[in-house]
């Protein structure tokens, strides 16, 4: 799981802040919402302009270093803060994987260029260089890499990608945790459930058709049992007369194409269920979800069937929203609860020194400026 996020210099960020998915309390109620003493279900509020945008888009910014998942690099235009335009973006994650604590830390100048990597895991480096230094050092100290040629002055990937493509590693916990890194990473989701539907990482299927990937991987049915627990009670069925695979919506012999005639909101659902439609399969869950301004488009009530939802999954979740009505320990708690702005990522939890209870308001709390501006 991801412990932490760090990020400097990045976009609308000047000076660090840190993401901290470790910085729990003891609350008894909603135990289902973190794992491991680490929170699972997250939800960021911020001012609109606060970076809940560009952190979300940095924390994502790992995908173009360790896999050939979509990556989508348009996102990352602007890549520095403005005022620092000449120094490198520093990047730290700290992940805990078999009770064991990494770091992967890194510095870029944009998208494509690295100049520095750092992994440890367990308190030992095992991989470093640093492109800005006089000397290309090249630290290598993973078990099966001895033989590695470690002249790194040419290389344009990722070290720890070019580790994992260049070497065949023996079964050692070190080695273990390396591969669990990348495994992780591999499946990291970052989607937006506005129009564009736009996406980073897990995939690499740009422009899939929504539609036709539903029903050709025999998910009609469970997609209208979602749909009719969301509370959309029509009934659906499906056509590829045209061609290709078509959804409609059946009133009695008529039927209506389904996106010709939906809200927005649904809509935006039929999205949600396309990249959930796998979440049963351990092979194919992703490993951490992020969804920016993920109820732009829903009434209170589908915002809050949506999070319950991902609380079922089993994987880490971070929601994006101005939603105030979620903000309550009916379902989450406090240190689930985020607030972005440029200066410091907090939780509620340790944003006051309020004893905060189960019985407590937290979005009155909120609105009133105890959790900070």
């Amino acid at each position: 799981m991801l412990k932490s996020f760090t990020v400097a210099n990045f976009k609308a960020f000047e000076q660090a802040v840190t993401l901290d998915f470790s910085a729990i309390g003891h609350y008894e109620f909603q135990p289902e919402a973190i794992k491991n003493n680490i929170v699972k279900t997250a939800i960021m509020y911020g001012k609109n302009a606060s970076g809940k945008s560009s952190l979300a888009i940095g924390l994502f910014d790992i995908v173009s270093n360790l896999t050939d998942k979509y990556a989508n690099k348009s996102e990352y235009k602007n890549y520095q803060n403005i005022f620092n335009t000449d120094q490198a973006v520093e990047f730290k994650y700290i992940f805990s994987f078999q009770n064991k604590e990494i770091i992967y830390r890194y510095k870029k100048f944009n998208i494509d260029a690295l100049i520095a990597e750092t992994l440890i895991i367990d308190g030992r480096v095992v991989i470093a260089y640093d492109k800005s230094r006089s000397t290309d050092e090249f630290i290598i100290s993973l078990v099966g890499t001895e033989t590695l040629n470690k002249d790194l002055s040419n290389l344009q990937i990722s070290a720890l990608k070019w580790v994992k493509n260049n070497s065949s590693l023996p079964d050692t916990i070190e080695n273990r945790i390396f591969y669990d890194l990348f495994n992780f990473v591999d499946k990291m989701l970052l989607f937006w459930s506005l129009n564009t539907r736009s996406f980073i990482g897990y995939s690499s299927r740009v422009g899939e058709e929504i539609t036709a990937s539903i029903i050709q991987t025999h998910h009609f049915e469970d997609l209208q049992k979602f749909f009719r627990t969301a509370g959309f009670t029509e009934e659906l069925t499906h056509s590829n007369d045209t061609g290709s695979e078509v959804l409609y919506i059946k009133h009695g012999e008529k039927r209506l194409t389904f996106l010709d005639v939906c809200s927005t909101g649904m809509n935006s659902l039929l999205l949600v269920y396309y990249w959930l439609k796998d979440v049963q399969n351990p092979e194919k869950c992703p490993s951490f979800i992020c969804i920016d301004e993920f109820d732009a488009f829903y009434h209170f009530e589908l915002a809050r069937f949506v999070v319950q939802k991902l609380k079922e999954v089993n994987c880490q979740v971070l929601l994006t929203t101005h939603n105030t009505t979620l903000f309550t320990n009916d379902l989450l708690r406090p240190d689930c609860f985020y607030i972005c702005s440029k200066e410091r990522i907090v939780n509620a939890h340790n944003a006051t020194q309020k004893e905060l209870r189960l019985g407590h308001n937290l979005e009155k709390l909120y609105r009133g400026g105890a959790f900070g501006k």
